[in-house]
């Protein structure tokens, strides 16, 4: 059974006991994988984005460390990206229901109008540090016994089992394993 067919039956399984939200709040801790991540950081910024009231993860970026005068996550930020034309991360979401994880190489690119930024997924990093660290985060993650998954082949709706609450095609293997 590949990694994909072992996380989609791990998804069948739970949607028939029930959902996880309270423990996840009440027991989990954050940080706890920042031990297995934080090596090798020259050159990368890391930005834990985990809270479980909206998500059943751990979401983290790494991102190409530049010298942002303001918080990424802000509007002063986007526009200090926009004006640079791109920055480089990694996109990497640990379940935290499950022993799956997904991660993505990706750049935040200035469009040709507007004042947002668009996000691409990349093959291959211009920045060697975030190449070496993308390689280093699946090794590490794999040792630690998690598996990775590809995100495409989890877009599909779990079939015959009652989601109270939800339109069927709102429920997939990946929002249920990491959103």
């Amino acid at each position: 059974m590949n990694s994909n067919e072992r996380a989609i039956n791990f998804v069948n399984r739970s949607l028939r006991s029930g959902d996880y939200g309270y423990v996840l709040r009440k027991y989990v801790k954050g940080n706890e994988w920042n031990t297995y991540l934080l090596n090798n950081m020259e050159g990368i910024i890391f930005k834990p984005r985990t809270s479980f009231e909206y998500a059943r993860c751990f979401s983290y970026y790494f991102y190409e460390d530049i010298d942002l005068k303001n918080s990424f996550f802000s509007e002063e930020a986007t526009k200090e990206i926009i004006k640079r034309g791109y920055i480089e991360f990694i996109s990497l979401q640990i379940s935290a229901i499950s022993p799956f994880f997904i991660i993505k190489k990706a750049q935040y690119l200035t469009p040709k109008e507007g004042e947002t930024l668009d996000i691409i997924e990349l093959e291959e990093f211009q920045n060697t540090a975030l190449e070496k660290k993308y390689t280093e985060l699946i090794e590490v993650l794999t040792e630690q016994k998690l598996i990775l998954v590809n995100r495409e082949e989890l877009k599909k709706v779990p079939l015959d089992i009652p989601l109270e609450n939800y339109e069927p095609e709102e429920v997939t293997y990946l929002s249920y394993l990491f959103e």
